[in-house]
């Protein structure tokens, strides 16, 4: 099975729109793709991805983004969903602190198929592509399964981050 990356786009809507719906019966906020809950329409949603993807047109107050999806060669079904921010904005910001570079999530009925390891691992080659030398990923501590993971594709623990909301950890992939 040849798993890919590739970016939203139009001709995805319907997959798009049936991932959204997936996993928003899961959780409110669907991880790893740029908060898609907030966005009326989907089609707003890769626009919106499109205006991330470089500095010229980012808009103000967000970091430049890559959004992926991930999917089997050939195949339409979206089986997760990962997103490359290219810094980490102001040093203390929240991304500095408890965002990270990467977030990720694999639609709920693919989950524990090890389609997160290979996305990531996948994510990892665009870093290196952007020429950062290291990116920094983070989970809840209840999260097991994300944290394995993150160590699995070469993540050290750094240290908890907490705020007055929430604790995170720090993992830090040398590239």
């Amino acid at each position: 099975m040849n798993l890919l990356i590739i970016k939203p786009s139009e001709e995805y809507i319907a997959e798009i729109t049936d991932y959204k719906q997936e996993s928003l019966k899961d959780d409110e906020h669907v991880h790893g793709t740029g908060g898609i809950q907030k966005y009326e329409t989907v089609k707003d949603w890769i626009e919106q991805a499109r205006l991330c993807e470089s500095e010229e047109t980012v808009p103000p107050g967000l970091v430049t983004v890559s959004q992926y999806m991930l999917v089997q060669e050939g195949e339409r079904r979206i089986l997760g969903m990962i997103n490359l921010r290219h810094n980490l904005g102001e040093p203390g910001g929240y991304l500095a602190e408890f965002g990270g570079h990467i977030g990720y999530s694999v639609r709920p009925s693919e989950r524990r198929n090890g389609y997160a390891r290979v996305m990531v691992r996948l994510c990892l080659e665009r870093c290196r592509e952007l020429g950062l030398c290291r990116v920094l990923l983070t989970c809840a501590p209840s999260n097991e399964a994300s944290r394995r993971v993150i160590v699995s594709c070469g993540g050290k623990f750094e240290r908890l981050a907490e705020s007055d909301r929430e604790v995170l950890e720090r993992y830090w992939i040398e590239l």
